[in-house]
């Protein structure tokens, strides 16, 4: 696996890789397939990881995963002679827009035009994905894309969009400031996340990835664009549902505050032969947390049926 900030669209982004790393292309890959993460918010890639591990497990050893991150929710380690764009430019670098430019410029960038790309969203990074398909030149490579715990609807009408924005958006600025202060003292800090892990039976491997999303300008980012999503992912986009339905495969949780079971039958409703599945294993929006492996092998499979 390997881990690294690379710059495009003058940011630096964090991405990691199964398999050969993004700038070598594919030529040392032999096949021309590529699995590419888009993943909800946060966007920290270390949360994925045990999840494209776990993918990586089922698919042809040529296949690369690359998971990228969202511009300036993980910053450049100190050692690094890179800076982040400021904050002033918030709508260019750092938007709910800017992120999907951002997803369509790495493709643009690092996958050849020969690639098979199959793509997978998680919550937020559903609804990237289908606006990624609006631009044919990257269509056009697309051979699946797998679109897990999709946010793609009301997001503020639901169970947790309510509470989001009705509580946390309104102490955003406060929670940010408590992870000023705790950044200031790094032993309570770790502390804490270890309990909090412990209490919540979350593992280990965790914690980094936890003491990323604390980081004050980290967080900060992640939040703002929370807030932009519950203003600007309303109504379910059924034309790019039905002209890529050949394309799509979904899968809704059970229990799920952002994507409740109610979309999913509205989904299955409206568009009844769309490939969508909705879990009977109870696992959580957050599967990353707890449940990649399992999804890991379940995605791993249907991908490695279309590459054969």
């Amino acid at each position: 696996m390997i881990r690294a900030m690379l710059k495009w669209n003058s940011v630096p982004t964090y991405v990691i890789t199964e398999g050969c790393w993004v700038e070598e292309g594919l030529s040392m890959c032999g096949k021309k397939d590529v699995v590419i993460i888009i993943p909800g918010n946060p966007g920290i890639p270390e949360f994925y990881e045990g999840f494209i591990k776990s993918l990586k497990t089922r698919l042809p050893t040529e296949t690369p995963v690359w998971v990228v991150g969202h511009a300036g929710h993980v910053q450049p380690p100190n050692n690094l002679l890179m800076t982040m764009p400021s904050d002033s430019n918030w709508n260019e670098h750092y938007s709910l827009m800017a992120q999907l430019e951002h997803k369509k410029e790495f493709i643009q960038k690092y996958v050849p035009e020969d690639a098979k790309v199959h793509l997978i969203g998680h919550s937020i990074g559903c609804w990237m994905i289908l606006n990624i398909l609006k631009d044919n030149s990257i269509s056009k490579r697309v051979a699946q894309c797998y679109l897990l715990f999709p946010t793609i609807e009301h997001m503020a009408t639901t169970r947790n969009g309510l509470f989001f924005t009705q509580v946390v958006s309104r102490i955003a600025f406060i929670l940010v400031f408590l992870c000023w202060l705790l950044s200031c003292i790094p032993v309570l800090q770790i502390f804490l996340i270890s309990i909090y892990t412990l209490l919540h039976g979350i593992p280990a491997k965790h914690k980094k990835p936890i003491q990323q999303l604390l980081n004050p300008r980290n967080l900060k980012n992640v939040l703002r664009m929370a807030d932009e999503e519950m203003k600007v992912v309303k109504e379910r986009d059924d034309i790019t549902l039905a002209k890529y339905a050949d394309k799509l495969w979904f899968y809704y949780g059970n229990c799920d505050g952002w994507a409740p079971v109610k979309f999913y039958k509205d989904m299955k409703t409206v568009h009844p032969n769309m490939k969508a599945e909705l879990c009977k294993h109870g696992y959580y929006h957050s599967f990353v947390l707890q449940h990649d492996k399992e999804l890991g092998q379940i995605v791993g499979d249907l991908i490695n049926e279309s590459i054969s």
